[in-house]
């Protein structure tokens, strides 16, 4: 007997079932979305905001970037918590990296943001118990090298000669800056960053490690989303921030470096 189409073998189905697609041997069923009505209450959507608020002391622009469609920035919430917010790597490693990496991003959002909450503006990664950085330390983590403009022998040497893994190191030590060097080889080139990979594996052990790449995913997510939504604005503490501390402003507005493979 001839197999029934697709059309044929979902009449009488429910919409919810009738919108799908066809495998080799089954049919997946993708959800019906009523696009004429809101998904989420007015409510609803205060208490989104209540919650990231509570988080940072603020709402960052990042989430109310999506006022057509509020469920999609609940569910960037969701990822933020998992990879960034509660992500059990210290608080300090997690913002540094995120502004290191942020660098390399040509919309400037996250990094202004980020490097407010590092010096204060907002809590950093959402810890109300997070210790705070300088503007010169900032400044100093802003001028560091990108790992294709140095000499990357000393770092593997120094990762590798680690007799078993560490835990995340302190802000500002060799450590952390050798492994601010692979952590941008696998960010910028993920499909090239075998070494580095697995320089940042056998350094911070199976388990950190996947936390780190958690964050790094996060980050890539961060940055694809300011680039498609141009209208993201920077908020006005931060814009305070930058009208106070001009080389910081330098810095952080310039031109990102391009990677050079």
């Amino acid at each position: 007997m001839a197999q029934a189409s697709v059309a044929e073998s979902s009449v009488g189905l429910p919409p919810v079932v009738r919108e799908c697609t066809m495998t080799t041997d089954k049919i997946i069923p993708f959800p019906a979305i009523d696009v004429a009505s809101p998904v989420l209450k007015e409510s609803e959507h205060s208490s989104f905001h209540e919650q990231v608020a509570k988080r940072f002391r603020l709402v960052p622009n990042f989430f109310v970037s999506t006022p057509d469609a509020p469920e999609i920035i609940e569910r960037l919430w969701a990822f933020a918590a998992a990879a960034y917010l509660d992500n059990p790597i210290p608080t300090l490693f997690k913002e540094r990296l995120f502004v290191f990496l942020s660098r390399f991003c040509p919309v400037r959002y996250c990094i202004v943001r980020h490097c407010g909450f590092l010096v204060g503006y907002g809590d950093a990664a959402g810890d109300p118990a997070g210790h705070t950085q300088t503007i010169e330390q900032v400044i100093e983590l802003l001028q560091t090298p990108p790992p294709w403009r140095r000499d990357l022998e000393p770092v593997y040497r120094g990762l590798a000669a680690l007799k078993k893994p560490v835990r995340l190191p302190a802000p500002g030590s060799e450590i952390e800056d050798q492994l601010f060097a692979v952590c941008t080889l696998v960010f910028v080139n993920p499909a090239q960053s075998e070494l580095a990979r697995n320089a940042l594996r056998d350094a911070l052990g199976g388990k950190r490690c996947e936390y780190v790449l958690a964050l790094l995913a996060f980050i890539r997510t961060a940055h694809y989303w300011t680039l498609t939504h141009p209208e993201i604005a920077m908020e006005d503490d931060v814009k305070e921030l930058l009208k106070g501390h001009k080389e910081l402003a330098a810095l952080l507005l310039q031109e990102p470096e391009p990677w050079s493979g």
